[in-house]
């Protein structure tokens, strides 16, 4: 093919592979996905140059014009339409090619999660199935709680006593602790006695010896039981006595 200046026209970067030249029907889905990003890449690059050829035809178009070389020019305008046509064809092979990877990659996303939930699926029944089932699993938690009810009742049963041994035996232990309750008072009764009588004979002590100071305390006296059961005419005549001493 000849352009307009008489010469063989040079084909412009890599031609953009056929549709049919694909993996073929064994191709993997991973092989196809890196195909079409390949050839993407391609279509990418011959994109890149052609814009180039579009500015280059752009300056050169100028430049003649301001020369004056209207033909010139011209054809550089015609030749940047060409390279324009090849553009927009190569950029809608492009938009194809992603958009075919794009689909790609999310069907074999959906093609690994369908893989995944049904391997899920099996063994989720698999693991039902080493149950028994739900109807199994409900008669073992039947039999579970009927085991606790009759260990519960055992327990109750244990609990109990054997015929009238535990009554006896609660009369005798009362009887016993009402014995030491009694045993206790007595001995508080005692000690109560013992500490008042004490205490009214260190008072008697005390009031004599403050009537008669000039008589020694320690002198022997009538014996304590005596001092005990003076009358009150006798203490008031030791009164008297120890008033005169003094």
């Amino acid at each position: 093919k000849m352009n307009l200046f008489g010469r063989k026209k040079q084909t412009e970067g890599p031609t953009p592979p056929s549709s049919s030249g694909g993996g073929g029907a064994n191709a993997s889905t991973t092989s196809a996905i890196a195909k079409l990003r390949d050839t993407a890449e391609t279509l990418e690059k011959r994109e890149e140059h052609l814009f180039r050829k579009i500015d280059n035809e752009v300056k050169m178009a100028r430049d003649f014009n301001s020369k004056g070389k209207k033909r010139e020019a011209l054809t550089c305008i015609k030749r940047k339409k060409m390279f324009e046509k090849q553009l927009e064809q190569v950029s809608g092979a492009k938009m194809t090619l992603e958009t075919q990877r794009l689909a790609l990659e999310n069907i074999n996303i959906n093609r690994e999660a369908l893989e995944a939930q049904r391997a899920g699926a099996a063994a989720l029944a698999g693991v039902t199935r080493q149950m028994g089932g739900v109807d199994a699993v409900e008669e073992t938690m039947d039999q579970v709680e009927e085991g606790l009810q009759d260990a519960d009742e055992i327990g109750q049963a244990m609990a109990r006593g054997i015929g009238g041994m535990n009554d006896a035996d609660e009369d005798e232990l009362l009887a016993e602790l009402e014995g030491l309750e009694q045993e206790g008072l007595d001995e508080q009764l005692t000690s109560v006695t013992s500490a008042a009588a004490a205490s009214s004979l260190a008072d008697e002590e005390a009031e004599l010896q403050s009537l008669m100071p000039g008589v020694p305390f320690s002198a022997p006296s009538a014996p304590k039981t005596a001092i005990k059961q003076m009358t009150d005419e006798e203490k008031e005549l030791a009164m008297l006595e120890a008033s005169m001493a003094m």
